[in-house]
């Protein structure tokens, strides 16, 4: 088994006996090392989370190369932070975009544009806190003025639900007011929040 990280041969002490462990294992050392693993292929195959799975079990000597990309962790998180706020105000945009939708009685459009917004806002809130455990950053320290991260995430974790369960009621009024007044307000908050997160991260 041949073991390449960032272009160069690395030797493995003791090779494990599956896939799953050699992998989870150099995942660990290299995170130990100040490392964290943007990707990773076997046999010249990228390796995404199901593919992962498939092969957790078999044995290592099934396969005859993995090679992995790293990064440094607070260069990553830095760089993610800015993708993520640069995605705060196309989605508030696209809020507006569904509350006028619903306002000209163009029902079926909007409702078909909301759910693909959700998602958006639920990768947003995934990048937040796989940041913040990577960098072991306490979300509650995180704020602007008296609002910390973490109440403002369970804010939009609130109004995505009521917003979901407006859709199951048909409820266009209340889905359009969470959309063009609640959503918004919490989104620009978060946007602040976020700037203080990435100077945090940076600190570090």
């Amino acid at each position: 088994m041949e073991i390449s990280v960032d272009g160069n041969r690395r030797d493995v002490a003791s090779m494990p006996a599956t896939m799953g462990d050699l992998i989870s294992d150099l995942k660990c050392e290299l995170l130990d090392s100040g490392r964290v693993v943007l990707s990773l292929a076997v046999d010249g195959r990228a390796v995404d989370a199901r593919y992962e799975n498939e092969i957790a079990g078999r044995p290592v000597s099934d396969f005859q190369g993995i090679t992995l990309s790293t990064a440094d962790p607070k260069t990553l998180c830095l760089a993610t932070l800015e993708e993520v706020a640069n995605h705060i105000q196309p989605i508030i945009d696209e809020s507006a975009r569904i509350s006028e939708l619903i306002d000209q009685g163009r029902h079926s459009q909007a409702m078909g544009r909301i759910m693909p917004c959700l998602e958006v806002w639920g990768a947003v809130i995934t990048a937040i806190h796989n940041i913040a455990q990577l960098m072991q950053v306490n979300l509650d320290e995180v704020s602007t003025g008296e609002e910390s991260l973490t109440d403002s995430i369970r804010a939009l974790v609130s109004v995505m639900q009521s917003i979901k369960a407006a859709m199951d009621s048909r409820d266009l009024v209340s889905i359009r007011d969470a959309l063009k007044h609640e959503m918004p307000e919490t989104a620009h908050r978060i946007a602040a929040q976020l700037d203080a997160l990435s100077n945090m991260v940076a600190a570090k």
